[in-house]
């Protein structure tokens, strides 16, 4: 036992999160530091720009577009956007980026040629103003959503057409994602999945995250993934980072991302990996990671499959475990390194009381058995 509560505190004291971290900070982001920009991932590029800055009353909004190689991890300025924007929307088709609503333009979007490092036009959206939501792409079509409408993009006829309404009108500052031949789009907590082959609707489950908006999200190795936000107002934001699985409907707690907690960041997929940038916390910032769990042993695998919530908590936890998850026993831990909770799960659900937890961080450490599998972070708050 005294070799265990030695190893634990080992891996505290070096940090360890998991056993190997699945966020890499990758090279800065070419422009300023900004929020409200907009990205988006082509097959072998990335694409980001335009946004704004607005601290001490001045609103500056940019127009400026950077292209990112994963190969050589580096920014290249391109031809700049038409006009000055932030909180516009972006999709991508016939792998070329189409930017248009936002502050700037009513229902205007224009598409970006990689070859040419040009911008043209496209046949304007149906909608007034779309903005500040991410827009999707299932089956090389553009989805453009505005409360509970949605509008679908045709390259090849360079039409819009309206789809069926949504059950709810989804709020701004809410985001989307794609996987398979669906489109998701998160909304405060609630999640609604769009079948374009179908023409329907179907709800999906909650998500449990702290997040209630400004977050952005993308897909790697068919499951979604929803990164930071803030919590219920603009001045808390989240570091959490949550995983959708619409295989199964469920949604677990991932590593969560190592930078610093913002709002309105940008967010996309290249080549089954994803990448975050900019956004604001009250600062503007222009750092960029690359989120990549294949990179990790096979040993991690186990703690992707289970999660704990609420998370802060108050009086009680719950621990899921999913379908194939291992995970028998939990350790919980003060700043100290001092275990002060075991805890053996046997259920696919488990609550647990904290209620008598003082206030502050805790770490909490998963096993097999007596393999240990990694840990995540646990807030108590009073």
């Amino acid at each position: 036992m005294i070799k265990k509560i030695g190893l634990i505190v080992l891996l505290l004291c070096l940090g360890f999160s998991s056993i190997a971290g699945d966020w890499i900070q990758k090279s800065t982001f070419g422009g300023v530091g900004r929020h409200r920009a907009v990205g988006c991932g082509t097959d072998f590029r990335g694409y980001m720009g335009l946004g704004h800055v607005n601290g001490s009353g001045i609103d500056i909004s940019y127009k400026d577009w950077w292209e990112y190689d994963p190969a050589s991890d580096s920014w290249t300025q391109k031809a700049n956007y038409p006009v000055n924007n932030h909180g516009a929307v972006s999709f991508v088709v016939n792998n070329m980026p189409c930017v248009g609503g936002g502050s700037a333009l009513a229902g205007e979007f224009y598409k970006y040629n990689p070859q040419l490092n040009s911008w043209s036009p496209i046949a304007p959206c149906p909608f007034f103003n779309p903005g500040d939501t991410q827009g999707f792409s299932v089956n090389n079509k553009g989805y453009v959503y505005l409360s509970n409408q949605l509008a679908e993009y045709d390259p090849a006829s360079n039409q819009w057409s309206l789809m069926p309404t949504s059950p709810i009108n989804f709020g701004t500052w809410s985001c989307s994602f794609s996987v398979g031949s669906s489109g998701f789009i998160k909304s405060g907590n609630k999640l609604y999945e769009f079948k374009p082959s179908q023409q329907t609707w179907l709800q999906r489950a909650d998500f449990p995250g702290l997040s209630t908006g400004g977050s952005s999200a993308f897909s790697i190795n068919d499951m979604g993934y929803v990164t930071c936000g803030y919590v219920g107002g603009l001045s808390v934001v989240t570091d959490q980072v949550w995983a959708y699985n619409p295989g199964v409907n469920q949604w677990i707690a991932v590593e969560e991302f190592k930078g610093t907690s913002r709002r309105f960041p940008v967010a996309f997929a290249i080549d089954n990996k994803g990448y975050f940038g900019t956004g604001t916390n009250g600062a503007n910032f222009n750092d960029f990671w690359q989120y990549n769990p294949s990179i990790n042993s096979l040993e991690e695998s186990p703690l992707e499959l289970i999660s704990f919530y609420p998370n802060p908590a108050t009086e009680d936890i719950t621990f899921q475990k999913l379908t194939g998850s291992s995970v028998n026993r939990v350790f919980i831990t003060n700043n100290l390194g001092q275990h002060i909770r075991q805890i053996a799960l046997s259920k696919e659900l488990e609550q647990v009381s904290v209620f008598d937890f003082p206030a502050g961080i805790y770490q909490v450490l998963f096993y097999q058995d007596d393999k240990y599998v990694g840990s995540k972070k646990m807030s108590i708050q009073r």
